[in-house]
């Protein structure tokens, strides 16, 4: 299972409306798109990190993107955070790591990014 599929069977599970770079069609509040960036890769052991973005909107209140980040905190706690390994041995763990409400310009529009650290281990 990759990272990918990890984030959106669990945005999935969490009832939280999610697409990956951009929401396609009418939006439903709050919804998030994911997002993430690699970083170079300087171990021998097949280490790659990356940082994940979920980006929350909504039109609603504060509240309701402040109860999302709390899901998305717990699911993906500091302590065990999520692992998979895979058949063929690779492994991925995604953990909460910290969150930053962004002004958008937009009254009524509010926007929340919730970075998730990703450490995935492939086997060749």
């Amino acid at each position: 299972m990759t990272t990918l599929q990890i984030i959106a069977s669990a945005m999935s599970d969490m009832g939280l409306n999610y697409a990956f770079v951009e929401w396609k069609g009418d939006p439903v509040y709050p919804y998030f798109v994911g997002e993430y960036q690699e970083t170079p890769s300087m171990t021998e052991d097949g280490l790659q990190e990356s940082t994940f973005t979920l980006t929350g909107f909504t039109r609603g209140s504060w509240l309701e993107l402040e109860e999302a980040k709390e899901q998305i905190e717990k699911h993906f706690n500091r302590g065990s955070g999520k692992t998979v390994i895979a058949d063929n041995g690779s492994a991925v763990a995604v953990f909460y790591a910290h969150s930053l409400v962004v002004p958008t310009g937009e009254a009524e529009l509010k926007r929340i990014e919730i970075n998730l650290d990703v450490k995935e281990w492939k086997v060749i």
